[in-house]
C-alpha cells in the first residue's frame, strides 16, 4: 500500500511540473525576414540588402537572406518558446491571437577612408535589426530585441557597390550571423502583456552636432535620428535584457512602425505602445582635439556630449537628467589625408552609451567623474530599479 501511494504521489508530482513547464512554453509563430521601410526609401535605408534579396537560393525558392535566417532559425533550442517555423508567410494558418516573429531590417549604412601611410581603403558597413513579436490580429507590437552587425572590408582601390554587396553576401552565407539569435531571444521573457514599456521617444540633435554629421540635410534627419535610436537601445537592451518600444521618428500620437516583408508586395503597420518610461536623447555636439603628435602618428581625443533624460510623464516623476561626455583616444598615422571623423563620433557614442547602460547595474567610480561633474551615482541607482519594472 505505501508502495502504492508513494508511486502515485510520485505520478502526480510529475503531472504538475510538466503542466507547469507547460504553461511557461508560449507558442509563436515565425513569419519572416522584412525591411521596416517602403520601397521608396530603400536608397536610404537598406539599398544593399534589397539588392541582395533579388538573389534566390535554388534549394528553397526564397531570397538567400531569408533562407539563411530560416535555416538557423530551424537549429535555435528556445527556453520558454515553442517556434512554429512550418507556416512561413501562410498567414491563414495562424490561429486568432497569434504571437508571430519577424527579423526585420531598420537601416544599413557603409563608409570609408582611405590610409596613405598604408595606401588602403578602410570599409565598414553596418546593419541595425529588431526582433519583433506581435499580436498578428491587431497588429499590436509586444516586444522587439535589438541587435547589429558589423562588417570591416580592406581594399587597394575605393570599395565600389557591387564589391560591397559581394562582401555582404558572403557574410550571410558563410559567416551565419544569425545563429546566435536564439541566446539573445533566451535572455528575455516573451510575454502576451507587459505590465510597464521603456522607450526613446524623442531625438533631438542641436546644429553643432550636425556640423559633423554626413548625414546633415533635412532630408536625411530621420537616418541619424533612428541610428542613435537603435545605438542606445541596443547597449540598453544588451546589458539589461529588456524589450524597449523600438523609436519612430515625427510621431508622438498613434505611433506605427512599417513593415515590408521580403516575399510579399504588402505594407503592414505594427502599432506601437506608449511607454510608461520615456526616453529623451539631445545630441549635444562632438569635439575633435590634437593631445600629442609624433614623426609617425598623431593622438586625437574624440568627445561627445549627449543629454540623456529618462522620466515617468504619467507621474511628473524625472529619473535621471544628466549631459555626459564620452572621450576615446584614437591614433591616426602621420600624413593621412581623408579622415572620418564622423566614424570615430559614432564610435565615441557607441561607446559612451555602452558605459552608461552598465553603470545603472554596477556605478564605477572612475566612469562618473570621467562623464560629469555631477553627483549621478544616486540617480543610476534609482534607474536600475525602474528597469527591473519593465521586464
Amino acid at each position: 500500500m505505501k508502495k502504492f501511494l508513494c508511486i502515485l504521489i510520485f505520478t502526480i508530482l510529475n503531472q504538475s511540473n510538466a503542466i507547469s513547464s507547460n504553461e511557461k512554453v508560449i507558442k509563436i509563430f515565425y513569419s519572416g525576414f522584412s525591411f521596416s521601410n517602403t520601397y521608396e526609401s530603400n536608397p536610404a535605408y537598406s539599398k544593399y540588402t534589397s539588392n541582395l534579396i533579388n538573389e534566390k537560393n535554388p534549394e528553397t525558392g526564397i531570397d538567400i537572406i531569408s533562407s539563411s535566417l530560416i535555416e538557423s532559425i530551424k537549429n535555435f533550442r528556445f527556453k520558454e518558446i515553442d517556434l512554429d517555423t512550418e507556416n512561413l508567410l501562410d498567414f491563414t494558418k495562424y490561429p486568432d491571437n497569434a504571437i508571430v516573429m519577424s527579423v526585420v531590417l531598420q537601416h544599413e549604412e557603409f563608409s570609408q577612408e582611405y590610409n596613405s601611410s598604408s595606401n588602403v581603403y578602410s570599409g565598414f558597413y553596418d546593419a541595425y535589426f529588431q526582433i519583433l513579436f506581435y499580436d498578428f490580429s491587431d497588429k499590436n507590437l509586444i516586444a522587439a530585441i535589438p541587435f547589429d552587425f558589423e562588417i570591416s572590408m580592406l581594399s587597394e582601390k575605393e570599395l565600389r557597390k557591387k564589391q560591397i554587396i559581394k562582401r555582404i553576401k558572403n557574410f550571410y552565407l558563410k559567416d551565419r550571423p544569425f545563429d546566435d539569435l536564439n541566446k539573445k531571444i533566451n535572455k528575455f521573457k516573451i510575454k502576451r502583456k507587459y505590465d510597464r514599456r521603456i522607450g526613446i521617444t524623442l531625438i533631438n540633435i542641436m546644429d553643432r552636432a550636425y556640423e559633423e554629421i554626413p548625414y546633415n540635410s533635412n532630408s536625411n534627419q530621420n537616418i541619424i535620428k533612428n541610428l542613435i535610436a537603435q545605438t542606445f537601445s541596443k547597449r540598453l537592451s544588451l546589458h539589461h535584457n529588456v524589450a524597449i518600444v523600438p523609436y519612430v521618428e515625427g510621431q508622438s500620437i498613434g505611433r506605427t512602425m512599417k513593415m515590408r516583408f521580403v516575399q510579399l508586395d504588402k505594407i503592414y503597420s505594427l502599432n506601437l505602445a506608449d511607454p510608461d518610461y520615456h526616453i529623451h536623447i539631445d545630441l549635444k555636439g562632438f569635439k575633435k582635439v590634437l593631445a600629442r603628435t609624433s614623426a609617425i602618428e598623431d593622438l586625437f581625443l574624440y568627445g561627445s556630449f549627449v543629454n540623456l533624460k529618462i522620466f515617468q510623464p504619467d507621474l511628473n516623476k524625472i529619473y535621471f537628467n544628466e549631459t555626459l561626455r564620452g572621450v576615446t583616444n584614437i591614433k591616426i598615422p602621420k600624413g593621412q589625408v581623408e579622415i572620418n571623423d564622423w566614424r570615430k563620433y559614432y564610435y565615441n557614442l557607441e561607446i559612451l552609451f555602452n558605459d552608461f547602460s552598465k553603470n545603472i547595474i554596477k556605478q564605477d567610480s572612475k566612469w562618473i567623474k570621467k562623464a560629469t561633474k555631477k553627483k549621478i551615482r544616486k540617480d543610476l541607482k534609482n534607474l536600475n530599479n525602474v528597469i527591473e519594472k519593465v521586464k
